[in-house]
């Protein structure tokens, strides 16, 4: 029997969730097939660890996205599920991400970096060809500090709330039609589906994640947007090097996609949107986790 150790928590501001999707975890797993414990990053250490073990990554945001944990890891010939320090590193730095997808023609909405100390500069072509933004820190989960704008006279106070969750900023183009989110496991595309906030005029922000219980999230049904959103997902997250298992989400402006950004560990309690894109495709939660172990073996 495989002896699992579900990592989970740690300070960053998603360890709730984190620990919301190990109990998830721990609960469902085939007990017939592993041993599982649960073990807080704060207490790890990694030398106490049997190297026969895998651990299973359930770490949000800081040390569980950023790659660090990933290489401590790989340093000691310890398994883990989901992607390698070098791409979780790519996709967890939003500038990076970005830049990596507009090489590689993936499509993504059009941006405008603000580095530590840069002032805006709001006579930019950028700010005057658009009218409506997305303010976000450039690494951090759980639509923690990020803020809509649609008038440009708030987009000053929108950046110092984003610098409180890292000093770089990165300024989107609103894409205000629809919001989509892709599931990546083993190599094939989930069954995609839309997130429709309860707040028509909002977005998929922390609220509307965790705490609202008027989010939608239904099937996308038409055939030609469903392959396009498999399509990008695929290559969006091949091209960062991600492996087994991760969650691609994007925008839709009522004619282009684009791709948001690609998490190497999504929320992951029976009901997030991985687990649900899962089940949705014919994949229940234990199967699920059982698929990312084995393929992580």
């Amino acid at each position: 029997m495989k002896n699992v150790i579900i990592l989970y928590g740690g300070d960053s501001v998603e360890s709730e969730i984190s620990l919301q999707s190990a109990q998830g975890i721990i609960k469902n797993i085939d007990q017939t097939k592993f041993s599982a414990t649960m073990q807080d990053i704060k207490d790890f250490d990694v030398k106490s660890i049997n190297k026969e073990a895998l651990i299973f990554i359930a770490v949000h945001g800081k040390d569980g996205e950023d790659g660090n944990t990933q290489k401590l890891l790989s340093k000691n010939n310890i398994k883990f599920t989901g992607s390698d320090e070098i791409s979780t590193k790519k996709c967890w730095d939003k500038i990076s991400s970005k830049i990596l997808m507009v090489e590689n023609q993936i499509p993504t909405p059009e941006f405008q970096v603000i580095s530590t100390n840069q002032k805006l500069d709001l006579k930019d072509e950028f700010f005057i060809k658009n009218n409506s933004f997305f303010v976000k820190p450039n690494n951090n989960g759980s639509s923690f500090g990020v803020s809509k704008v649609d008038h440009k006279k708030n987009l000053e106070e929108a950046v110092k709330e984003a610098r409180k969750y890292s000093k770089d900023v990165i300024i989107e183009k609103a894409y205000n039609s629809a919001e989509y989110t892709v599931g990546i496991l083993k190599g094939e595309a989930l069954q995609p589906l839309e997130i429709i906030a309860e707040d028509k005029d909002g977005f998929y922000d922390y609220e509307a994640k965790y705490l609202s219980k008027g989010t939608k999230k239904v099937e996308v049904v038409d055939k030609t947007i469903k392959k396009q959103l498999k399509n990008i997902a695929l290559k969006a997250f091949y091209k960062h090097g991600c492996q087994t298992w991760g969650r691609v989400d994007f925008v839709y402006d009522g004619k282009d996609l684009g791709v948001l950004e690609i998490n190497t560990v999504p929320g992951f309690t029976e009901k997030s949107l991985f687990p649900l894109a899962a089940k949705m495709s014919g994949i229940n939660y234990q199967e699920l986790i059982t698929n990312i172990i084995e393929d992580s073996l």
